[in-house]
């Protein structure tokens, strides 16, 4: 609620209500000009009640902030412009703008906005990138980003590009408002030690920050009383620094649950529950590329999936993926993250410049399990070379791929993606690498592989071959046949070949391979000469020779259908 009271002539505001007024409109890039003028501006919302004065309402994006100096009446449900006082010229509704001196610069790519009050309360802040648009191509000029629905002003998801013609519609009612349903679900991202007594707790919108601020709506797992201090973060309000009485212990993992939890601009309470721990140095196996879209289809983006194979609790901010030249030698490298971020023992995390076509195009992937990566090392379409890792320039993992280590039979390769089969074998092995399936429309970002297969703990014998049939026609479903191996000594060498019944060979799965104590590799149903075998029943001839002279021959017949 909002009370002007009005004393010796002038307007006063004796309380102001956080969201009482709201950033409603954004046009960070007027280039190239679809109908609107070539200028910068924000439009501001009234929510509340009451009439408001705007005069000494501050707009800034952290670098430059901007005060409005004349009173402004605005009223209920009513819109302003605010741009740079040398363009108000441009806009035809002189009544409905204010040119402001030092207007901040809104950067394309994306920006931080913050609308303040006279007595220095943030009423609403704004962080918004490219992804916002929700489309590619407006996402490069020209559209203005207009809030569907401005009663959920914290909501990420609450922006998208202007439908209207012109690119925006400044001064009138957003042309997408209220057109979409938005889920406005208050949950909890990440929760990151900064320190073994001091956590960070992300959510996917902004909260109310006296709820967000009292310690006693914390609890973690394990202790009485543990929080003793709780400070939510402005200007978004999305994020808390939560203080421990005591010290985490190290290689444990903990809950953080929170209750009850006010939510942005209602009254109703929610409550939360998230891991935490103290994350570990990434080494060598405890992150490995799991997935990898190089091709992606017109007006797509390319994106690389992590994975946590191990037992660790890894911070991404610690990583960096790179490519090699044709030289061989360390192209670009760019860091994963700039924030903290855990990854989790079997978690995947999936990289790319535009997490909203991955999100478009594979419904199912989770947003929370995406990050934006201003732009991703060069990944081209045929053939090529990408690394995760440490911030030390130490190898963590590294992916030779080509355009023919994807299913032979595949009549467009764009927009496929390459999935690795089984994490805990070498990412050089070719056959440990195939299409994703068209099941799954032919990419798994942020969720288990369409085609993984992990090693079976529960066989003992130390060569198993499965399944008994299979049935490669890219479907997800039986299309490689799966070969692991568990031998108690190292420097094993292993081939595998595909017979017919009559005793022509077929194929060399692989030739003399050095295997370690464990691993898995597959054959996709395939000839020497890239041609898929017709239905029968084949034999799988495996021969194993050590540096001690223990020979091993397997023989077992598999049938092939479609």
């Amino acid at each position: 609620m909002i009370f002007l009271v009005l004393m010796f002539g002038k307007i006063c505001h004796a309380q102001m209500e956080r969201y009482a007024v709201v950033i409603n409109e954004i046009m960070a890039d007027p280039s190239p000009v679809i109908g609107l003028p070539n200028a910068e501006y924000i439009e501001l919302r009234n929510n509340s009640s009451s009439t408001i004065n705007l005069n000494k309402w501050r707009i800034d994006n952290g670098t430059t902030t901007a005060v409005v100096s004349v009173n402004y009446l605005l009223a209920p449900d009513s819109l302003v412009i605010l741009c740079s006082k040398s363009q108000t010229v441009f806009f035809n509704a002189p009544s409905k703008t204010l040119g402001l001196t030092s207007f901040p610069a809104l950067t394309n790519e994306g920006d931080l906005l913050t609308l303040t009050a006279p007595n220095g309360k943030t009423i609403h802040a704004v962080s918004y990138d490219i992804n916002s648009y929700g489309n590619s191509l407006q996402s490069t000029g020209g559209w203005s980003l207009e809030m569907i629905d401005p009663r959920m002003p914290c909501n990420g998801l609450n922006w998208r590009a202007s439908s209207n013609s012109k690119g925006g519609t400044p001064g009138t009612e957003n042309s997408i408002y209220k057109k979409f349903s938005i889920d406005n679900r208050l949950e909890a991202l990440q929760c990151t030690a900064i320190n073994d007594k001091l956590l960070l707790l992300t959510l996917n919108q902004g909260a109310d920050s006296v709820s967000l601020s009292t310690a006693s709506h914390y609890q973690l797992s394990g202790w009485s009383n543990a929080v003793i201090g709780a400070k939510a973060i402005p200007p978004l309000f999305n994020s808390v620094e939560i203080t421990l009485q005591q010290a985490m212990e190290p290689n444990r993992i903990y809950r953080l649950k929170a209750s009850p939890i006010k939510g942005c601009n209602s009254n109703k309470f929610d409550s939360l529950e998230v891991r935490t721990g103290l994350a570990k140095a990434p080494e060598a196996g405890d992150i490995v590329i799991n997935e990898i879209l190089f091709d992606p289809p017109p007006g797509g983006a390319d994106f690389i999936e992590l994975h946590n194979p191990s037992t660790a609790l890894i911070n991404v901010r610690e990583l960096m993926i790179g490519a090699r030249n044709a030289g061989g030698s360390i192209g670009t490298a760019v860091i994963v993250s700039n924030k903290d971020h855990h990854l989790f023992p079997g978690d995947f995390l999936v990289l790319s410049a535009d997490t909203g076509f991955v999100k478009r195009q594979w419904p199912k992937s989770i947003r929370q399990k995406m990050i934006v990566v201003k732009s991703l090392p060069s990944l081209p379409d045929d053939k090529g070379k990408c690394m995760v890792m440490n911030k030390q320039g130490k190898l963590i993992d590294e992916l030779n791929y080509t355009d023919d280590m994807h299913y032979p039979l595949l009549a467009n390769k764009a927009g496929v993606s390459l999935e690795r089969v089984d994490p805990r074998s070498s990412a050089s092995s070719t056959g440990n690498w195939h299409s994703a399936s068209s099941d799954a429309n032919h990419a798994t970002p942020g969720w288990a592989n369409s085609q993984f297969r992990k090693l079976d703990s529960t066989d003992n014998s130390n060569i198993r071959l499965f399944p008994a049939l299979i049935s490669p026609d890219n479907d997800g479903q039986d299309d490689l046949l799966n070969i692991q191996y568990q031998f108690n000594e190292t420097g094993t060498l292993l081939s595998a070949y595909i017979f017919h019944q009559n005793g022509q060979l077929l194929s060399k799965i692989i030739d003399n391979r050095l295997c370690g104590t464990a691993g898995s590799f597959s054959w996709n149903g395939f000839d020497a000469k890239n041609n898929r075998l017709p239905e029968g029943v084949y034999v799988v001839l495996i021969e194993t020779f050590n540096l001690n002279g223990k020979t091993q021959r397997l023989k077992k017949a598999i049938g092939v259908r479609f």
